[in-house]
Parts: C-alpha cells; sequence; structure tokens
C-alpha cells in the first residue's frame, strides 16, 4: 500500500458565547481530512459535550472519540457515535487507496464521501448554524474573509440566544432580519458603526445566496430587505512633514518608542495590520518586502512587492527578535490605545474633519484622538497619491482592481487649493 499521504481526525466545534468563554455542551462532531496542502471539513451529524469527549493519547495515536457508556442531548449513545465515526474514516480510507498516488480534489473526496455513504451526510440533522460552518469550511475564500463570517455567523448566534430565538431557513424573514440589524445597532457594550453592520448583513446574504444555490432552502430574505449602503468619508493620514517628525522624535518612554517604530514602519510599508504582524525578516528579498494580501487571496493572488527605503531598514536594524519580527509587534487593542497617546506626546493633535462612524455626520477631532494602526497604510497610500501611477501604488498596497477605497485617495485637497492659487498670483 502507498505511503499514506492524508489525515483523518475528528474535533469538537471550538466556538465562544457572547461573554467570550468556550461554549462545552451539545457542540457539533466534525472530521477534518487533511491531505496535499487541503482540509475537508464533513459534519459527522452527531453532537456532544467536551466531558464526554475524549481526545487523549494511546500509544501514539489520538482516540478522537466518545467516551463509553455516555449519551448525548439526544440520548444516542457513544457506541453508536462511535461507529458513525468509524465509519467515516473507514469509507475515507478506501477512497485514498483506491486513488493510490492521484490524490483526489476536495470536492471529489466530499462527493466520493456521500456516494459510498448513500446519503449526504446526515443532511437532514443539519440546522442553519451548521450549514453557516460549513459554508465557510468547504469555501475556498481567504482567512482574513473567513473570519469575517465566523463573526457575522456568531453575531446572529448572539441575537437568537439573547432573543430566545431558534432560527431556521424558515423563521428568516425580512421582518427578522429588521429586528436583528435593530439588536446590532443598540448594543450598548459596543456600537457598531453602520459601515459595520452593512458589512455583517452582506455577508449574511452572501451566506443565503449560498444556501439557494446548494438547495438547501427556497427562502432568500434579502430579496426582499435591502442594506444601506457602505459609505466612507475622506482617508485621513499624515503628512510627510508628520511621519518624520514622529521618525525623528526624541521618546524616552521605551514603550511608546517601540510603538513609534512599529507605526513608522507599518506607514513605510502600507499593508493592514493583519499582514504586518505576519512579516518576518525573511519575507525580505534583495531589498524588498514580499507578501501576498490575506484579505484578497481568493480574489488575487500577485504578491505585493515594496522597496525598503534607508528609514524603513534603519529602524528594521534597530531589532533582532528570536522569531525574526521587523519590530517587536503587539495587539491591535494596545497598538491603537498606545498609538493615541504616542501622537499626544510627539503633538500630533492638529484639528481634522471625519465622518463620524455611527451618525455619519462630520465633526472635527484632533489627530490624536483618532489615531489607528488603518493610519499608517493611509499614509502610505495618500503620501503616494500625487506623484505615483494607480497601478504602481495598487501593486505595493494591495488594492483591487477599481477599489472603491483606492479611488478615495484621488480627490482635490488643501494642497492642491494652494498650488493653484500660486499660478494666478
Amino acid at each position: 500500500m502507498a505511503a499514506r499521504k492524508y489525515k483523518v481526525n475528528f474535533t469538537l466545534e471550538q466556538r465562544k458565547n457572547k461573554d467570550g468563554e468556550l461554549i462545552i455542551e451539545n457542540v457539533p462532531i466534525f472530521m477534518r481530512v487533511t491531505f496535499s496542502s487541503e482540509s475537508l471539513w464533513i459534519y459527522t451529524g452527531y453532537r456532544t459535550d467536551f466531558d464526554k469527549w475524549n481526545d487523549k493519547t494511546k500509544e501514539g495515536e489520538k482516540l478522537q472519540r466518545m467516551k463509553k457508556n455516555t449519551f448525548n442531548k439526544d440520548n444516542v449513545s457513544a457506541s453508536i457515535i462511535n461507529a458513525r465515526l468509524a465509519e467515516l474514516e473507514a469509507v475515507v480510507n478506501d477512497i485514498f487507496i483506491e486513488h493510490g498516488k492521484e490524490l483526489p480534489t476536495k470536492d471529489k473526496l466530499k462527493e466520493t464521501i456521500r456516494l459510498k455513504l448513500n446519503e449526504n451526510v446526515n443532511k437532514k440533522e443539519l440546522n442553519l448554524f451548521d450549514y453557516f460552518e460549513k459554508y465557510i469550511n468547504d469555501s475556498n475564500l481567504s482567512i482574513e474573509r473567513k473570519k469575517h463570517l465566523k463573526s457575522t455567523m456568531n453575531h446572529l448566534r448572539n441575537f437568537a440566544e439573547d432573543k430566545g430565538l431558534k432560527i431556521t431557513f424558515d423563521k428568516c424573514t425580512p421582518l427578522l432580519l429588521n429586528e436583528f440589524e435593530r439588536y446590532l445597532k443598540s448594543d450598548p457594550k459596543k456600537p457598531r458603526s453602520r459601515n459595520t453592520i452593512a458589512g455583517i448583513l452582506s455577508r449574511l446574504r452572501a451566506f443565503f445566496s449560498y444556501s439557494v444555490n446548494q438547495k438547501l432552502t427556497k427562502i432568500n430574505p434579502f430579496k426582499e430587505y435591502s442594506i444601506e449602503p457602505e459609505i466612507y468619508g475622506d482617508p485621513i493620514y499624515l503628512t510627510k512633514e508628520e511621519r518624520d517628525t514622529l521618525y525623528s522624535a526624541y521618546i524616552p518612554n521605551e514603550r511608546l518608542a517601540r510603538v513609534r517604530d512599529m507605526f513608522v514602519l507599518q506607514c513605510f510599508i502600507g499593508c493592514r495590520i493583519g499582514d504586518y504582524v505576519k512579516l518576518r525578516k525573511n519575507n525580505i528579498i534583495n531589498g524588498f518586502i514580499h507578501y501576498v494580501p490575506s484579505k484578497t487571496q481568493d480574489e488575487n493572488q500577485k504578491v505585493c512587492k515594496i522597496p525598503l527605503s534607508e528609514k524603513a531598514l534603519t529602524i528594521i536594524n534597530k531589532y533582532d527578535l528570536p522569531d525574526g519580527s521587523l519590530v517587536p509587534y503587539i495587539t491591535d487593542q494596545r497598538y491603537n490605545e498606545y498609538l493615541k497617546e504616542l501622537f499626544e506626546y510627539v503633538g500630533l493633535k492638529r484639528p481634522v474633519v471625519r465622518m463620524n462612524p455611527l451618525t455619519r455626520q462630520n465633526e472635527t477631532v484632533p489627530l490624536n484622538e483618532i489615531a489607528c494602526s488603518h493610519m499608517a497604510r493611509r499614509t502610505f497610500v495618500g503620501l503616494l497619491h500625487k506623484t505615483v501611477k494607480n497601478e504602481i501604488i495598487a501593486s505595493m498596497s494591495g488594492h483591487v482592481e477599481n477599489s472603491k477605497a483606492f479611488k478615495r485617495y484621488y480627490k482635490v485637497d488643501e494642497t492642491d487649493q494652494r498650488e493653484a492659487i500660486k499660478t494666478i498670483e
């Protein structure tokens, strides 16, 4: 028999409730088949509790089965559930033996499993959230996109739990969507901007389109429910003088000095924070940073290449970290908190006009109060947009063609107006 080039694992869903605590009761059991850099997740048709699941190692192998003489919430015995898991694993083993050296595609494997079992892997037992989870796991989307989809699913789950609702496809009506939207708007713990809510609803709409196409339901409530479009104000970013003031400032506070280095280097690289914290020194090739933007991996596999300026290299050469990080990274939340403190410390407090994300009304605020990681990316693009061609900037920033966010930089500003007046003085 050929060398084993695949792996079968059974695992319980890892999901947290609205309080951030891991849900440990009545959670789905999934089968994960890993092969050729692919992962296929299949719902086994059963649920159980964490304390009834055996994931211990015995003689070098994980058991990954229900504990003997236990029952799940539906009163199904461990012997029945374990027999189901063994059947699924045996079917997968048979498929790979039959294929020999030629490994199947993910879609082919999924279809062959169903054909061999003469079923749709307990399709009738899946509820709306099981299908949502399956949609996320099976889809060929970027890690960033899947992260947002999982967040959308959890928002809907929290809504159902808070309202005491059992949400099914049939109960997802335009009226329910309206109630869900009001719930997102009125959450006192974390008020969400209208753009954030529009994004949540858009991702939920994508799931319903998928469900209709897969014949999981005939109902798509979004056919009769419109989503308010996302609206963004003009991008606010540092001037070259402000960036260089920050770069050169004497900052005795070691914590703020590290945050300054992290921010200024991001201004010279221009990537999103999620990509930035993954960069290591081995991403530097011939004086260029190379990376594939995670947000657009499923749309655009082009590698971004950014030449490192002398100032950028000076910051990188300050640090020699064990994991090869360019600079000492911190969590997103602390980064944004410390940036506001840093901007105030160095005096970057000029008044700027921004669109309030909650009210969508323009307001004047000090620059330091809205400092955030994404301002570094905006500074990178904003300082280039006057003199550099769109396609050159996009090749370094990872913006997709015809990006609405990208077009926002191409607007007449006060500097343009001052230069125009000089021509008639």
